[in-house]
């Protein structure tokens, strides 16, 4: 009776880290050079391809947790796009009517579509509807290539590829305050995963994913992505892809239940 307990709990617990790896979601990363959405790897950094995205210049990634929908931004033709997340796929939603917004985030307690313009230097909020786009205020940098938001601390951060530095933006005014170095030569892509709490960063120079401390700015390799022009970067729901650990113990946990039942027929 009590192997039998033991079996049941380990495959409890293994679906419960199964749920909790897919509610964490995975970090998917725009590919210019090749024009295909990629999922990457949180652990290791690797990228695996998705899908073709059907635009040149999708430099922005942001996800709408609240509507779960992936917004991307194309430099090429200035317009706001809603990607599958499962395919790749991008379609028009409108004119940003900007034409260089290189960074997206989405605030999801204000629902908030947030792009930084490299032609005005300027922050920007986006009508997710439309595609829209409204001046906020002049972010004082004059390279903001990436943005990510933090709602547990509401920060909007950006990354500056003219210092080479972590910023934090105030949302109401648009300025821009450094809050470190990153160590990184380009970093254009920045995502934020509320559930690890964890900044994420791409670095066009050595291909890596990174991994950003907050509070001091500096970034940290993960791995290579194996891509070499990844500018945007969100964490979604839909990539999310168990690590071969949580298989380990989804397999150890049936094992354990047959193992179980095995003794108790024989009993």
């Amino acid at each position: 009776m009590i192997r039998n307990h033991v079996g049941k709990y380990i495959v409890a617990s293994a679906f419960f880290v199964l749920q909790l790896q897919f509610c964490a979601g995975g970090i998917v990363g725009s590919d210019t050079l090749t024009d295909n959405l990629i999922a990457i790897n949180a652990s290791t950094g690797v990228g695996t391809t998705i899908g073709p995205l059907g635009f040149n210049i999708v430099s922005g990634l942001a996800f709408d947790s609240n509507s779960n929908t992936l917004f991307g931004t194309d430099t090429g033709t200035d317009n706001l796009l809603a990607v599958n997340a499962v395919t790749g796929v991008a379609s028009i939603i409108g004119p940003i009517g900007f034409s260089n917004v290189a960074g997206l985030a989405f605030d999801p307690n204000t629902d908030t579509l947030f792009g930084s313009d490299n032609n005005t230097n300027s922050l920007i909020t986006i009508n997710a509807l439309t595609g829209a786009g409204t001046s906020v205020g002049s972010l004082g940098f004059g390279s903001v290539i990436g943005l990510a938001f933090d709602p547990i601390t509401n920060t909007l951060f950006g990354s500056d590829n003219g210092t080479n530095s972590l910023i934090s933006i105030n949302t109401s005014t648009g300025a821009g305050t450094s809050v470190g170095p990153l160590g990184f030569g380009v970093v254009a892509g920045l995502a934020f995963d509320p559930i690890t709490n964890t900044l994420f960063g791409s670095d066009n120079n050595s291909n890596d994913l990174l991994t950003i401390n907050t509070s001091t700015g500096a970034g940290t390799s993960v791995g290579s992505s194996g891509f070499s022009n990844v500018l945007g970067l969100a964490v979604t729901a839909d990539a999310a892809v168990p690590e071969p650990s949580t298989y380990a113990l989804l397999l150890a946990g049936c094992i354990g239940v047959g193992w179980a039942r095995r003794k108790r027929q024989k009993a």
